[in-house]
């Protein structure tokens, strides 16, 4: 049974767990602002964005938040209604809204300060060749695949481009192409991948990319003695994954990636990340493939893949489809209200916690390909770069992508959501909208969805705290 809402002042908030999919999502690093002293005078933030969750609890959400929505009970709520006129910090909820930006002193503005980003992330092309023969993968297929001497190199790059940089930790993604195809490769990279790591005094975070069709008892134990996550694409269950996902023969994979989860994955302990890639074809089906997750105690990223639409009308039938999918998807988050953070994994490209960039572009992320050669993006692997360097970023800081701060896009300046979504992925808007500083082509279904998500996060915490 929940418990009745306190009469005394409550904040509740949480830090939503950074996303995994196939792209560098932002980790914001800049500082939480400091708090003034307390004659100084503080204010309501702008735009700070507010919905009724019970007859007892609000959600509150600042766009500069550098975490995710609050939740206060009606006292709390009533103390930062005080603060439409400016007044001192004096009481100790006070100091919880300001670290929420919430509250913020009276001569602030909204604008988010650039940050140093403390992770380097490098996705790792292991190979071209792949078992399946998704329609729309961006992968020109072929037996190529990375040789053990350039994978040693580029880690060795890597790390030595992470301590010249002043990063604090690294991030390896491997990924093909079917990366597991080539798996005695991952292992002797992670390997010194890990022995550069105690070296050098950086973290280290290690993803394998898979469609699950092909991992074995014995690899999955690898991945759980030695800590390395994986990453699983489902598009569906049963037919709705099938009719995207088939090997050259036609074939279905379903069947062999919920045999690689329920039978070799989680016997060994070894939780992976669910990557739904939604599309029209397969929006109807996404709600069944989250309850499905859900279901294992699996997280869930849900992110979109959208052709260039020949019409308006097209592109709107394509948009209130995914709407429609999305929104079922919700209600089975709703209805099943996991404790787990998921606010991260709800929406393509969005990440909570406030940035400029919607991706590492140029800053801090590294793609390199089968043959050692260094691209910005993934999307971009025949354009790679290939010069004999010990700053592997030097290599990719002017490329064909411009990834523009949110603020330099004119669209999205007064966007109270312009900190989460940050304007979308950057060559998607130009491949759609043939200029780099126009709105997402998904910034209706993020106007949309947005408030929706953060309610589910708000009901998680109440959940979580006892109060649902």
């Amino acid at each position: 049974m929940a418990k009745p809402a306190p009469a005394t002042l409550l904040l509740l908030t949480a830090l939503p767990i950074a996303r995994d999919d196939d792209c560098a999502c932002p980790q914001p690093s800049h500082p939480a602002p400091a708090l003034q002293p307390s004659a100084a005078l503080y204010r309501q933030a702008e735009q700070v964005y507010a919905q009724a969750l019970t007859s007892d609890f609000t959600l509150l959400f600042s766009p500069a938040a550098l975490q995710g929505p609050s939740v206060v009970n009606r006292a709390a709520w009533q103390r930062w209604q005080e603060f439409a006129q400016p007044q001192p910090l004096s009481q100790p909820i006070d100091a919880l809204l300001a670290e929420q930006t919430l509250l913020v002193p009276e001569d602030a503005s909204l604008q988010l300060p650039a940050s140093l980003p403390e992770t380097l992330t490098v996705w790792l092309h292991i190979t071209n060749a792949c078992n399946l023969d998704c329609p729309y993968c961006y992968v020109r297929k072929s037996s190529a695949s990375m040789s053990e001497v350039i994978g040693l190199q580029v880690i060795e790059k890597v790390f030595r481009t992470a301590q010249g940089r002043r990063f604090r930790r690294v991030k390896l993604k491997y990924a093909g192409g079917e990366a597991t195809l080539h798996f005695d490769l991952i292992e002797r990279l992670a390997e010194r991948a890990r022995e550069l790591s105690t070296k050098s005094g950086l973290a280290l975070d290690q993803v394998v990319l898979t469609n699950g069709t092909r991992l074995r008892a014995e690899q999955a134990a690898w991945l759980k003695t030695n800590g390395i996550r994986l990453m699983i694409s489902l598009d569906g269950i049963g037919e709705v994954h099938d009719r995207l996902r088939f090997d050259r023969g036609g074939k279905g994979s379903f069947a062999r990636v919920s045999h690689t989860i329920d039978d070799v994955l989680l016997p060994q302990g070894v939780i992976p990340n669910i990557t739904i890639t939604i599309t029209r074809q397969n929006a109807a089906g996404v709600a069944e493939a989250v309850r499905w997750a859900l279901e294992r105690g699996l997280p869930v990223s849900l992110n979109f893949y959208r052709q260039k639409a020949d019409s308006a009308e097209e592109l709107a039938a394509e948009e209130n489809a995914l709407l429609e999918g999305m929104r079922a998807a919700y209600q089975v988050y709703e209805d099943m209200l996991p404790e787990r953070p998921f606010l991260n994994g709800l929406l393509d490209r969005v990440q909570f916690g406030a940035h400029l960039h919607t991706c590492g572009v140029g800053s801090s992320y590294l793609v390199v390909t089968h043959e050692g050669a260094i691209a910005q993006c993934q999307m971009l692997l025949e354009q790679g770069v290939r010069r004999e360097t010990n700053d592997l970023l030097s290599l990719v800081q002017e490329g064909a992508i411009r990834n523009l701060a949110v603020e330099q896009k004119a669209a999205c300046r007064e966007c109270i959501w312009r900190y989460v979504c940050s304007g979308g992925c950057p060559l998607e808007t130009y491949r759609a909208r043939g200029r780099w500083d126009a709105p997402s082509p998904n910034c209706r279904i993020y106007k949309t969805l947005l408030p929706e998500a953060l309610r589910l996060e708000g009901l998680r915490l109440l959940k979580v705290n006892g109060y649902l």
